[in-house]
């Protein structure tokens, strides 16, 4: 069974959920539903802020190796190295959806 989220949550944060799921799976990062809440809805977003904010969430400071691992994990997901709700592009889908 997979994961999905219905067609009513922004695209980016739609993603951001996604990628924290895949964290959680893959990596044994499975953070509070608080912590998911406050990360997934950020209008905004870089990979090594993200992946700060997940060692942060998981009190883990100080660990840069995943750090590392999780901000090269973003930038795989994302293509980039920033996001941002106002010109967040979906890369499946290729369009930006209208919110």
């Amino acid at each position: 069974m997979g994961f999905k989220l219905g067609n009513n949550i922004p695209p980016m944060e739609r993603e951001l959920s996604y990628l924290l799921h895949d964290l959680c799976v893959k990596w044994g990062f499975c953070l509070p539903p608080d912590y998911q809440d406050l990360i997934s809805k950020k209008e905004s977003y870089n990979s090594l802020q993200f992946a700060q904010d997940i060692i942060k969430a998981e009190g883990m400071e100080g660990y840069t190796e995943w750090v590392n691992k999780i901000a090269e994990r973003f930038r795989e997901r994302f293509g980039t190295d920033e996001i941002d709700s106002s010109t967040f592009v979906d890369r499946v889908r290729g369009t930006k959806e209208i919110w």
